[in-house]
């Protein structure tokens, strides 16, 4: 899951269809770690969000 609109929205209609759907994620890198000090899509609390 991105966090997104569509993401979300596409699980919830096949939810609605009456498929299981269970979301995932993945960090691909530690933004801590490359001193990445803007906001982006990926920090920590974004991740735990999706």
């Amino acid at each position: 899951m991105s966090g997104g609109v569509d993401s979300s929205v596409t699980a919830l209609l096949l939810q609605q269809a009456g498929y299981d759907c269970i979301g995932v994620t993945m960090r691909l890198y530690d933004s801590i770690r490359i001193n990445c000090n803007k906001p982006t899509c990926c920090s920590i609390d974004d991740v735990e969000d999706a």
